[in-house]
Order: C-alpha cells, then sequence, then structure tokens
C-alpha cells in the first residue's frame, strides 16, 4: 500500500515545485474563503507523533505519515479513497517552512505582505494567493494549485510548455499559538468543493498542541 502511495507523492510533489504565471484570486473566491461559515466537525483526531489535535468532518479511514506521500515530516489524514487513490484528505505538514523564512504574519505592514505573497507565488506553482485572517487573532497564507502550469523545459528562463493538472488543492501556511510551524493541504477530487475548503479551514483553526 505505501509504495502506491509514493507514486502519488510525484504528482504531489510536482504540484508543490512547479512555476507558474501569478494570478489573483477571482473576487468570489476570495470572498468565499474569508467569510467561510465554520460548519460542525465532529471528530477530533490527536497526533501522538507530533502533539497536535485537529477537529475534522469524520474519523479518518487511514493516517499515514506524509513521508510516504510527498517526502515531507507529518501525517496525511485520510477521509475517502478509492484503493489507491485519495479523493478527500487532509495533509498536515510540520516544521513545514523554516522560522527566518516566513515572517510573523500578525505583525507585517500591508506593503510587506504584498511582497512576501508575490515570492511566493513566484516561486510554486499556485493560482492565487492571499493572507486571511485564520482567527482572529492569528493570520495565515491561503493558496490554490494551478490547474495550468508553465513549465521550463531546457532551464533558459522562459516557460515553453503548459502541463494541466488533474486537480487543485488548497493550502496554507501559519503558525499556532505556541509556534509551530505548520503547513496543511487540502486534497478534494477530482474539484475543490466549497464545503471542503470550509471544513479544511475550520480544521485548521481548531488545531491545538496535546502535551
Amino acid at each position: 500500500m505505501m509504495k502506491s502511495y509514493r507514486k502519488l507523492a510525484v504528482v504531489v510533489g510536482a504540484m508543490a515545485l512547479l512555476s507558474g504565471a501569478p494570478h489573483a484570486f477571482a473576487e468570489e473566491t476570495a470572498q468565499m474563503v474569508q467569510e467561510a461559515v465554520s460548519p460542525a466537525l465532529s471528530y477530533a483526531y490527536e497526533s501522538t507523533a507530533y502533539g497536535y489535535r485537529i477537529m475534522c468532518p469524520k474519523q479518518p479511514a487511514f493516517v499515514i505519515p506524509a513521508v510516504e506521500l510527498d517526502g515531507h515530516e507529518g501525517e496525511v489524514l485520510i477521509f475517502e479513497n478509492e484503493d489507491y487513490y485519495i479523493k478527500h484528505a487532509w495533509i498536515i505538514h510540520v516544521n513545514a517552512f523554516s522560522e527566518d523564512s516566513v515572517p510573523n504574519l500578525n505583525a507585517i505592514s500591508p506593503e510587506e505582505s504584498v511582497e512576501l505573497l508575490k515570492g511566493i507565488m513566484d516561486s510554486n506553482g499556485y493560482e492565487g494567493i492571499m493572507l486571511i485572517n485564520l482567527t482572529e487573532d492569528n493570520k495565515a497564507i491561503f493558496a490554490t494549485t494551478a490547474k495550468e502550469i508553465e513549465i521550463d523545459e531546457d532551464g533558459d528562463g522562459t516557460p515553453d510548455a503548459t502541463a494541466r493538472a488533474d486537480s487543485q488543492m488548497a493550502v496554507l501556511f501559519f503558525r499556532s499559538t505556541n509556534g509551530s510551524r505548520y503547513g496543511l493541504e487540502l486534497i478534494d477530487n477530482p474539484e475543490l468543493r466549497d464545503a471542503s475548503v470550509a471544513a479544511f479551514l475550520s480544521g485548521a483553526r481548531s488545531m491545538q498542541a496535546v502535551p
């Protein structure tokens, strides 16, 4: 089973590394994210390996190490799958970014946030990216991966091919109140649903450290 999940890692990892042209979120998408009503989440998942608790829409059918999927530290909470095809899952990355690579999102100026998001957008395959109020006193970076990604095949710095992804992912980067650096990713195949994004954001808001 793990070998087949490793095959999926090739696709997930490529989505995170390919460079795409920057695009702003459509107004309705940005509004949906900012104003998403937190749905009721019924299952509390507690990670003994990484010391966090997160509310989930239901009990995960499987939990596998993230390293088996994308090579990074953390866990994958799989809610729905068909054999080895993941239909709905949350990837929880711990130590998702270095301390110096992302400033305090709650303290940066609007001008600094624009530069930060532009830099992230320019170096990742994202269709849209923005700074959101994850909670009343904690901000997060929210983005979605692009459906079409421009690829520099010969390394000359100029895109010369376009790859089309089968699906999109939503991603979040934030620090918890105790300073943990989290990166969360939503897998929702075949299409990202508003309800899934709302539950994903609600789950992120619920994250807390446990002894």
